[in-house]
């Protein structure tokens, strides 16, 4: 069985300073109020960035990767 995928994306170069605004206060309200809740799969020090790469590469990976200075 063949698998069916989209893929959607869009350009924010050219959004008016207002609507810019706006998507960054919706996002902001999500945050706080818990609609939006961002998958992390783990923090690692800055100098493990290497270790950072291969784990987005492995098989089953999910969630952000998050560099600490």
């Amino acid at each position: 069985m063949a698998c069916d995928g989209a893929i959607l994306g869009m350009s924010l170069m050219n959004i008016s300073d207002q609507d810019e605004k706006e998507i960054h206060s919706a996002i902001v309200a999500g945050l706080n109020n818990k609609t939006l809740t961002p998958v992390i799969r783990c923090e690692l020090p800055l100098e493990k960035a290497p270790r950072a790469h291969e784990m987005v590469m492995e098989p089953g990976a999910n969630g952000k990767i998050i560099l600490v200075p």
